[in-house]
């Protein structure tokens, strides 16, 4: 289930979230702490969707300021007007909480635990105690330090599970947003996900809508896997739209979400029993190499892998920048024989510029800054280099753009001046966000053919789920979900 906090500063404001709310909810949670005096009667009467009450001190990341007894006293009133659960916390004063908990039908009771600072090594004495004590439901929110703390909390959800217990576990905090992903999937009774961005209740709660429609986290799965993204940042990825779009499309159970990974050979070590293939982003795309038990031969003549898959036990890793770049090139134009220039000496030049010479084109690499870079991209491709400055003044079929210039914020910029257009050049940009880089405006105003970076973007992820998968990617489905993204971010 997913619930919906209201929290809402005024009584109009709350009335108003709650409309909203029962749209994509199944339980919505009245934060009266967070309401300006809140009227309960009126809210409990306007909610159609099954309720929770909760009224949080400061300790417990709440705003009320009030007595224990008067904290209590407006639970007391909640169920007395028909809420259907209450939160009440642990913290509360054992004399204050046993009276509560043995004066009311157990079964709408969750006795809940917060812990901001961090999550404990061990969450099983915390449940064991809390368990003991009357509430029909046990929450346990605990804030991520690590994002190893969330496989704590799967193992303690997969306990509760096979004990019959109603659980509520999560991990706050960017490191623990995974959690209020999967926790439904390992057993959890709800996730928490705010009605919209900037009305969060807790760190790291993401939008109720994106878990609904694009997780589908109250989709039944008897079995499923698990793949994702690693890298840092991963906020701004688009894998779990694309992936996740396309495991609907075909009927699989399967989820993708993304991991913020500092240390790669840490979570490797502790996750690879956990998922079951990965899409690798900077600046993981070298440094997990030595941990696979195999690189497919093109991603080790890169030198990076950008998606890891287990095949017959092992871990293989695979580079798809190269062949979504190629196969978007020539859907437009053949390149052997063409003069090709790449702007830029990074890590996607590196992978296309290798795929370019595996197919004959007549390749020159450009550097900008860090010369000694660009020298050692055109030794390891064999090609000639030259300064980004005299770009414009080579021969030119072919023009890619590789560098990060252009990309949004900053879509005023280009790497290439209009000038040094010529009609009928092939001009392709890997810059994605925005969906018409500048570069690609003035091109097709000169009469270039064009190609935008949505085409590599789409091509390297349908042949990750190709790898993730073993069955043919619904390419119109991911083009389709990325196109309709990009053009609400344009």
């Amino acid at each position: 289930m997913i619930c919906i906090p209201i929290v809402g500063a005024s009584m109009p404001k709350a009335l108003e979230q709650i409309t909203s709310a029962e749209k994509i909810a199944d339980i919505l949670e009245l934060r009266l702490d967070l309401i300006d005096s809140p009227d309960l009667k009126v809210l409990l009467n306007v909610v159609s969707k099954p309720v929770i009450v909760t009224n949080r001190t400061k300790l417990d990341g709440g705003q009320f300021r009030g007595t224990d007894d008067e904290r209590l006293q407006a639970l007391h009133d909640a169920l007395a007007a028909g809420a259907d659960y209450v939160d009440i916390e642990v913290s509360t004063p054992r004399e204050l909480l046993q009276p509560f908990l043995e004066g009311h039908e157990t079964s709408k009771i969750i006795l809940s635990y917060h812990d901001f600072s961090h999550t404990p090594e061990d969450l099983n004495p915390l449940y064991e105690t809390m368990d003991a004590l009357p509430g029909g439901i046990i929450k346990i929110v605990t804030y991520a330090r690590d994002l190893s703390d969330n496989l704590k909390m799967f193992q303690l959800l997969e306990r509760a599970k096979k004990e019959n217990k109603k659980l509520i576990g999560l991990c706050m905090g960017d490191l623990g947003e995974i959690s209020r992903v999967l926790s439904p999937l390992y057993g959890g009774l709800l996730t928490f996900g705010s009605l919209e961005t900037g009305q969060e209740s807790a760190p790291g709660q993401i939008p109720a809508n994106a878990l609904k429609n694009i997780y589908r986290v109250n989709d039944g799965r008897e079995n499923f896997k698990i793949y994702g993204v690693i890298g840092n940042p991963v906020s701004k990825s688009m894998g779990y739209l694309i992936h996740n779009r396309a495991f609907r499309e075909i009927g699989s159970p399967d989820i993708y979400v993304s991991f913020l990974v500092d240390n790669v050979e840490k979570f490797f070590i502790a996750f690879k029993d956990f998922f079951s293939g990965l899409s690798v982003t900077m600046p993981a795309k070298e440094s997990i190499m030595p941990l696979l038990d195999k690189v497919d031969t093109t991603a080790q003549s890169i030198g990076a892998v950008n998606t890891v898959v287990q095949e017959d036990g092992k871990w293989v890793g695979y580079n798809t920048d190269c062949s979504g770049a190629i196969a978007a090139l020539e859907a437009s134009t053949s390149l052997k024989d063409k003069n090709i220039l790449i702007l830029g000496s990074g890590g996607t030049a590196k992978a296309i510029g290798y795929g370019i010479k595996e197919k004959g084109g007549k390749l020159t690499v450009t550097y900008n800054r860090n010369k000694e870079r660009g020298e050692s991209l055109a030794k390891e491709l064999g090609c000639e280099l030259v300064h980004c400055r005299d770009a414009g003044t080579q021969a030119i079929d072919i023009l890619i753009n590789c560098s990060p210039v252009g990309m949004n914020p900053n879509i005023n910029e280009t790497p290439f001046l209009a000038r040094d257009f010529k009609e009928g050049m092939v001009v392709f940009d890997s810059v994605y966000n925005p969906l018409e880089t500048k570069l690609l405006r003035e091109a097709k105003a000169a009469g270039c053919t064009v190609i935008p970076g949505s085409e590599l973007f789409i091509n390297q992820a349908a042949r990750q789920f190709e790898l993730f998968t073993g069955q043919p990617a619904p390419i119109n489905a991911m083009r389709e979900v990325l196109m309709g993204k990009l053009k609400g971010i344009s």
